[in-house]
């Protein structure tokens, strides 16, 4: 080994040019005869494989936070030059020291930072260097006493303490190697000493050092590694070889080179062993590595301590305990006591992803009409699929591909008032509080941050905003250390994104609030940076602006029936006896059964406390309208705000008593002035479209009543809430408790003008200027509008409680519905028909008329519509006598969709469903099977319920069977049901026995019952024993069942086989079932193994041997079993040898096989860079199908390497279409492409396949900012030849914010496309330019734009309709306004379309 003088850092982590600030300082030492790039590296068999622990990303740079790692060489040569003075060990450890203290003072803003604390990892006899270096340190006139103090924690790699096995040869060997020495012309060094063997200086440098360690102002962490591998000490000497390895192997055993009793100190309790030689003790494979895995924990561990206390430790204590204070977080009840975060149910579901364009969405979760009350309310129960908890939307999940991702960017919508704010709360609460450990691991710290606070004047003004400034605003202003915390807070939140590890969480609360306000400035932009972060949550409204690069979206809904029983009962549970009035709750749970609108509308938190709250006010009797139980409430709340205002009645203060029983207009009497607040503020809200109501907004609606203090007033108010009650008045905003109690009021206020019959003061908010308008002329204006919808409701339903003092007023409100403008395309007008009647209960002259159209309107969509569920069918808005007479006067199709459509209702018409059921036994002209279809869509009442299990006992066999099947299709059967079902098993008809067992299998079933079900395994039929095996599959067995079932796994009959594995593998299995399975893996039969492994492959954390197991199937000679092996492996997440092993075991498959085992490894999460040069590998392959695997497998890892997204990129070259498609899909999904890449995909706009086309062109357009050349490149294929690649084009310039007039109008164009997808896409498009839209429509475009729109309107909220020789065409996002005369003809069209 050449000669190295002196002592050199070298800084592997970070890069020296980064600019990142750390905090901690990691040195490695090597030992003996080394240097640092034979220590610390593993030397891999594979070209760039190679592996430096302390320097790879993926390794201890990646779990070390903010730390620098340096490695450290120093003069540690066996053999020196002969004309030199030999060294001490004292000497070797002065110029370690020198070595240490010119190391480059770390970046940071921070003085106390400049000597940062050092932790050191020292290797064999480089232990020993570092001690006597730490004891001369240690010494008071030490120059090096800074490095002393600075050192807080030490890993000892094998360090020899006292001496090594070398003493045991040393009377042979050490003359070998002062021969060999002196053959080279060197002498060796003094070094040898020191391992050798114990030694009194060595003894006292343990004892010295242990003192060190120990000081109570300096205290030094110290973790000791020792080996348990052998070493063949004659190895390790010169000339060895010349004798024979047996032989040496004779005289000198292999043993641990420095073994337990050496490697360890006193002062470490706990010694860890390592398993392996001593020259692989300082190096390790990958991440995996066990013992790897053991060090850089150890090393976390003393990194933890060190930080502990620190700054960034107090920053993240003040926000939990002074900023997230119990105030901040508390929820108030209505009643003004604290709500307890246990009874605050988040709900939430997943969204699918919505396209870009309506008309052809899926409607996110819902499967009912989107225009019914529960849905927009959200208060339906989603299927169970698409249920997510709160605590787990972190967890592994499918993405919208189909692949498994990590959730880390989430966006979370709900309505206004459904508790978004709540949400923000429980997140910290729980968070702050460690409940959901699984977020604890995730992230350090969850900083919410209500973005309305981005508006306030004060930080408007600060130019460049930044995060370090909104640390400092919104989190520590309060601190006398607001500008450290909020430094050191930023620099850890820098570092986490410079190594994309971030552990901050942001939760961004309310976009919808800001999203227009900050629509440009270095706010905007400061905005722009909160929404891309890595970790985040953000709530906002569903009208909120879209956002690109979310991992899922979700939305909040109400309470599950369940949870408002269980809400119910705490409400009315005594907090100091803890005894519930039952009595109470039983009274309320029957009021909600008997009342089913209430029943869903107390679903919204808000409304179920309210309903509680105000208990004693409502009748059993009352109205069964929406209207009627906000008046309700209404009153109650009123009562409670009288006394909290402190009302007087003369002089005396009113008290609780005097208003009890006081008359509504009595109690509107004491509150005349807020209420005629809060109706001009929420209808002046509703028409500005503004729900949180900021100082300036109070005080313009206010400044006209005289003596109206807001200040003084709203927070007495039981209809507002402020978000945030620690916030100063000035800056303190204000929202109704729920968007409907804001529409409720906006309703009285309409009614109030229009009895009264003055105008509306429609006031612009932002500036305070009022516009006048007749109540009849606005409600002409916006009756089709789709953000007045449930004002319409509120209004129809309080002029109808006014029919005593004017019973015209209602049929006037409908009159005035049926008059001009009227949209003719037509579901939107009946839709307003009928929500508007559903509040109005009384019978006014033509009510019956507008029934009876309702009907026909059902009848003709029924024909019209390719859809099988019929909206207005499926509302329970939609008059009964109205669906009635639709279903007696449709056809059969009519009927069936009819059917189809009320198994989304709450309730129906009985006579509908008994008709049905009567068509099982008199075929009427509609087909047994489409009765059987229809019974089993719907939920039946108990009545019809027991009759058809009365037709289980009928002669004919198939009436049986028939009402079996009907029967399983119910949730929760009755046992008497139950047991009649069981009877039928032993039915002498066979289909009879089999829709029995499978009616059954749809239950949740009690243990007798299972056990008869048990017994069919015996019959002789293989038909059903299979049947039994998959009813049985879809229970949750008890261990004794399970036992008795086993023996299936035996059963003759493969699927029969297969179906019990499945049901065996949905649980975790009793020991020693799980033994045998896990023993069946290598039974000779065939079959057995299949089984084996498909149970085993659902079992959960399988241990390495059983994976291993699996694998080893991976080359059965059964291709059935081979498959099994890929489908079980893919559920489980594999460690990398397992990995490895299938990568290996690739190249002896066939091609099916290596296809699907690469698809498997692509659903992997984050593979290693080996794995993935593996997966690359396969690129070449000569089977396309490979290939593509290949591709998707990379596809799904993000971001690639350099080098594997090249070979991806050669791959839109491939000669294979399907190959090019699956490269050109792949690299679509990843971010910020350059520019060679962009074109070499944008040259595929002109591949022969029209699938590359599209797929090309859906590419390109998840680029963010796509160069202007590129857009008219995608543009240009609005003329291709293929309709999807037109439908793609359209989508992707429908995502544009802006377009050129050229391109609008080759869009435009679109409307008349022979295909209807394009066409419905082009409006989509097209009118989000409204300007474009209100100019460029001509009499040319209006049929084509007629049909679209038309069909359009039975999905959505969109009407067309002349005013004021005006055209307008309402959307949900605005309404489209030209006039007439621009547009040369359409009068003529529209006078020519038919009323229907």
């Amino acid at each position: 080994m050449g000669p190295h003088r002196g002592v050199s850092l070298t800084q592997v982590y970070p890069s020296p040019a980064a600019a990142a600030e750390t905090d901690i300082d990691i040195i490695a030492i090597h030992g003996l005869d080394t240097k640092s790039l034979d220590t610390w590296v593993w030397k891999s068999k594979l070209p760039y494989g190679d592996v430096n622990w302390l320097a790879s990303p993926q390794m201890l740079p990646g779990r070390v936070g903010r730390a620098r790692i340096f490695t450290c060489d120093w003069p540690s040569d066996l053999f020196e030059q002969p004309d030199l003075i030999q060294k001490t060990t004292e000497e070797f450890a002065r110029l370690l020291l020198a070595g240490i203290s010119q190391r480059p003072l770390p970046k940071s803003s921070h003085s106390k930072r400049k000597d940062p604390p050092i932790v050191f990892v020292a290797s064999c006899l480089g232990g020993i260097i570092l001690m006597n270096a730490l004891l001369i340190a240690d010494h008071t006139l030490s120059e090096y006493t800074v490095i002393r103090r600075s050192t807080r924690g030490i890993v000892f790699l094998a360090t020899p303490f006292r001496g090594t096995s070398f003493q045991d040869v040393a009377n042979w060997a050490e003359p070998g190697l002062r021969a060999w020495a002196l053959i080279r012309g060197q002498k060796v060094s003094n070094l040898l000493d020191s391992v050798k063997g114990s030694t009194f200086h060595l003894e006292e440098l343990v004892r010295s050092f242990t003192q060190l360690c120990q000081d109570k102002d300096y205290p030094c962490q110290v973790t000791t590694f020792y080996e348990t591998g052998m070493t063949n000490l004659h190895r390790k000497f010169p000339l060895s070889w010349l004798v024979p390895s047996l032989l040496m192997n004779q005289i000198c055993l292999p043993k641990p080179l420095v073994d337990s009793s050496s490697a360890t100190l006193d002062i470490v309790p706990h010694p860890l062993p390592l398993d392996r030689c001593h020259l692989m003790m300082n190096k390790f494979e990958d991440p995996e590595d066990p013992d790897y895995k053991c060090v850089a924990a150890k090393i976390e561990e003393i990194l933890s301590s060190i930080r502990t206390n620190s700054l960034l430790e107090d920053a993240d204590s003040w926000i939990r305990n002074k900023h997230y204070t119990a105030d901040k977080l508390k929820i108030e009840r209505l009643s003004g006591d604290s709500l307890s975060m246990d009874q605050c149910y988040i709900n939430l579901v997943v969204v699918e992803q919505r396209d870009q364009d309506p008309s052809r969405s899926k409607g996110g979760y819902g499967t009912t009409s989107p225009f019914s009350l529960f849905n927009r309310q959200k208060v339906e129960t989603p299927e169970k699929a698409a249920q997510v908890e709160l605590a787990a939307i972190f967890n592994e999940r499918k993405g919208r591909d189909g692949n498994l991702i990590q959730p880390r960017r989430i966006l979370i919508r709900g309505r206004a008032g459904v508790g978004k704010t709540t949400l923000c709360k429980k997140i910290v609460h729980e968070f702050t509080r460690g409940t959901w450990s699984e977020w604890n691991n995730l992230f350090d710290r969850v900083l919410w941050v209500p973005l309305r606070n981005l508006k306030l004047k004060e930080r408007r003004e600060i130019a460049g905003y930044n995060f370090e400034q909104l640390f400092a605003h919104e989190y520590f202003s309060l601190s006398s250390e607001k500008s450290e915390f909020a430094r050191e807070l930023f620099l850890a939140y820098e570092l986490g994104l410079e190594k994309k590890n971030s552990r901050t969480l942001f939760l961004l609360d309310g976009l919808d609030e800001v999203s227009q306000d900050l629509d440009e400035g270095s706010m905007s932009d400061f905005l722009d940076e909160l929404l891309k972060q890595p970790n985040v949550i953000i709530t906002s409204r569903p009208s909120g602006k879209m956002l690109l690069g979310m991992d899922l979206e979700l939305e909040t809904i109400g309470f599950y029936p369940d949870q408002v029983k269980e809400y119910i009962e705490k409400v009315f549970t005594n907090p100091k006896t803890i005894e519930t009035d039952m009595g109470t709750v039983n009274k309320v749970w029957t009021f909600l059964q008997n009342h089913w609108l209430i029943q869903g509308l107390v679903r919204i938190p808000i409304q179920l406390d309210a309903l509680c709250y105000s208990w004693k006010d409502i009748r059993s009797d009352m109205p069964t309208t929406m209207s009627a139980l906000y008046q309700t409430i209404e009153l109650s709340l009123w009562k409670k705000d009288i006394l909290r205002l402190k009302k007087t009645h003369g002089e005396n203060p009113v008290t609780a008593g005097h208003i009890q029983a006081a008359s509504r207009q009595k109690i509107e009497d004491f509150v005349k002035d807020e209420i005629f607040f809060l109706e001009r503020l929420a209808f002046t809200g509703l028409h500005d479209d503004v729900i949180e109501f900021e100082q300036n907004h109070l005080n313009c609606i206010s400044d006209s009543i005289r003596n109206f203090l807001p200040d003084k007033i709203v927070p007495c108010l039981s209809f507002l809430r402020t978000s945030d009650p620690s916030s100063e008045d000035c800056n303190r905003s204000y929202h109704f408790i729920h968007l409907t109690f804001q529409e409720y009021f906006a309703a009285r206020y309409f009614v109030r003008q229009w009895l009264a019959g003055a105008p509306l003061n429609c006031i612009e908010l932002s500036s305070g200027k009022i516009d006048k308008s007749e109540p009849v002329k606005f409600f002409q204006k916006h009756k089709y509008t789709a953000r007045y919808d449930i004002l319409w409701r509120f209004v129809a339903g309080l002029l109808d409680s006014k029919r005593e003092e004017d019973d015209g007023k209602i049929q006037e409100f409908f009159q005035k519905i049926e008059e001009e403008p009227l949209d003719f395309l037509g579901p939107t007008h009946q839709r307003l028909v009928m929500h508007c009647l559903s509040e109005v209960l009384s019978d006014f002259s033509t009510r019956f008329g507008l029934e009876q159209h309702l009907a026909k309107w059902l009848v003709f969509e029924g024909e019209f519509s390719e859809n099988e569920i019929l909206h207005p069918a499926s509302e329970i808005e939609f008059p009964e006598q109205s669906l009635s007479t639709a279903f007696r006067q449709g056809s059969h199709e009519v009927k069936a969709k009819i059917l189809q459509s009320l198994k989304k209702r709450p309730t129906f018409p009985a006579s509908i469903v008994e008709e049905v059921v009567s068509w099982l036994e008199h075929d009427k002209g509609f087909s047994r099977t489409s009765t059987i279809t229809a019974l089993m869509q719907l939920s039946l009442p108990v009545k019809i319920l027991n009759s058809v299990a009365a037709r289980l006992k009928d002669k004919k066999g198939f009436i049986r069977k028939v009402a079996a099947i009907v029967l399983g299709q119910q949730a929760g059967l009755p046992n008497e049901i139950l047991e009649d079902l069981t009877a039928q098993l032993k039915d002498e008809d066979k289909a009879a026995r089999l829709a029995a067992i499978e009616a059954l299998g749809r239950q949740s079933l009690p243990n007798e019952i299972l056990m008869d079900i048990v017994t069919l395994f015996e019959d002789e039929d293989w038909e059903i024993r299979r049947a039994t095996a998959t009813a049985l599959s879809r229970q949750t067995l008890p261990d004794d069942i399970l036992k008795n079932i086993t023996a299936g796994l035996k059963d003759e009959d493969e699927a029969t086989r297969l179906v019990l594995a499945e049901a065996l593998s949905r649980r975790s299995l009793p020991n020693k079932i799980l033994k045998d399975t896990i023993a069946g893996l290598n039974d000779q039969d065939g079959s057995t193994r299949r089984v084996a492994v498909e149970i085993l492959g659902r079992q959960a954390n399988l241990p390495n041997e059983t994976l291993e197991d699996i694998v080893a199937r991976l080359k059965d000679k059964d291709k059935s079993i081979q498959w099994a092996a890929i489908a079980a492996l893919d559920r489980q997440t594999l460690p990398n040898k397992i990995l490895k092993d299938i990568i290996a075991g690739l190249k002896d498959q066939e091609w099916t096989i290596r296809k699907a085992a690469l698809e498997a490894l692509g659903r992997q999460a984050n593979l290693p860079n080996e794995i993935l040069k593996g997966v690359a590998a396969w690129l070449e392959d000569e089977d396309r199908f490979v290939r593509g695997a290949a591709i998707e497998s990379l596809c799904r890892q993000a971001p690639l390497p350099e080098e594997i997204f090249k070979a991806v990129v050669a791959r839109l070259d491939d000669e294979e279409k399907s190959t090019r498609e699956k490269a050109v899909r792949c690299l679509g999904k990843q971010v910020a492409l350059p520019d060679e890449v962009l074109e070499a995909i944008a040259a595929r706009l002109e591949d022969e396949s029209e699938s590359i086309r599209e797929a090309t062109v859906q590419a390109l357009g998840q680029q963010v900012a796509l160069p202007n050349e590129f857009i008219k490149a995608i543009a240009a294929r609005l003329e291709d030849g293929d309709a999807s690649v037109r439908e793609a084009t359209v989508q992707f310039l429908s995502q544009q914010t802006t377009l050129p007039d050229e391109i609008l109008i080759a869009i435009a164009a679109r409307l008349k496309d022979e295909a209807k997808s394009v066409r419905q896409t082009a409006v989509f498009a097209i009118r989000r330019h409204r300007e474009f839209y209100c100019t460029h429509l001509r009499a040319s475009d209006a049929t084509s734009l007629y049909d679209v729109l038309f069909l359009l309107s039975f999905q959505e909220q969109v009407s067309w309709y002349v005013d004021d020789d005006y055209a307008y065409i309402n959307f949900p996002e605005g309404i489209m306004k030209s006039p007439r005369r621009e547009q040369h003809g359409l009068s003529g069209f529209i006078k020519s379309t038919p009323r229907r």
